[in-house]
């Protein structure tokens, strides 16, 4: 259920333990979102709908229109959806969105997708065809279930991650293409990504359009007021 969320946002478990995040001038974003998935059994998924995350706030909230027109709130580790104005579900979800793709872009920290301020450590770096790939290794010590992680930065922008379990497995590989400049912030506009659940692939393109910073009022939205049963 809601494969495009799990896909949106990757958990790191215990890699950010200890993790400080710091303010930034921008610290809200908005965005028209689409997402397309090809799942496991070759059956497609088409989401659209908009993308609201002020970091103060620390809730992503989707205000989905199509396929149904519903609202989800990740808040903490938990996932709300809302169908008009009605709390419908709660669902566990592991990543926080202190340590989504939208923290990062606003702390200005997806460079190193946010690595520099994890547990993580620099084992190895090389250089070539205008890419810098940096090898991020887990402190030892810790039952961590991921592995190494690989970026690839390019033009002092994030390109790729790679992402292995503690047995050298790939588990998702995602690539940051066609950025635009907002407000002094550099912003990937498509993010192209390959799940690997038990050997088998599933895939996905993200794309953000009229991507708004600092965007005054709609604090309704920002800041959904969640209401448990």
């Amino acid at each position: 259920m809601y494969y495009w969320l799990k896909l949106l946002a990757v958990a790191f478990f215990s890699i950010f333990t200890g993790y400080n995040c710091f303010s930034q001038s921008a610290y809200r974003l908005k965005a028209d979102i689409t997402i397309k998935v090809k799942n496991i059994d070759s059956t497609f998924q088409f989401t659209k709908g908009r993308v609201f995350y002020d970091q103060n706030a620390k809730k992503i909230v989707y205000d989905i229109s199509f396929p149904a027109k519903q609202l989800f709130v990740s808040h903490d580790t938990l996932l709300y959806r809302f169908v008009n104005d009605t709390l419908r579900s709660t669902t566990y979800s592991p990543l926080k969105p202190e340590f989504s793709v939208f923290h990062f872009i606003l702390n200005e920290q997806l460079v190193d997708y946010g690595l520099k301020s994890s547990r993580f450590f620099i084992s190895d770096v090389e250089k070539g065809k205008g890419l810098i790939v940096t090898t991020w290794s887990p402190p030892e010590g810790i039952d961590s279930p991921v592995g190494n992680i690989y970026i690839s930065t390019k033009e002092k922008k994030l390109f790729a991650v790679l992402i292995h379990n503690s047995e050298g497995q790939l588990l998702s590989r995602q690539i940051y293409k066609k950025y635009i400049y907002v407000k002094g912030v550099n912003i990937p506009t498509e993010i192209l990504s390959v799940s690997y659940i038990q050997g088998q692939k599933m895939y996905q393109i993200i794309q953000f359009e009229n991507i708004v910073l600092n965007e005054e009022g709609n604090n309704n939205l920002y800041d959904y007021p969640i209401y448990k049963n």
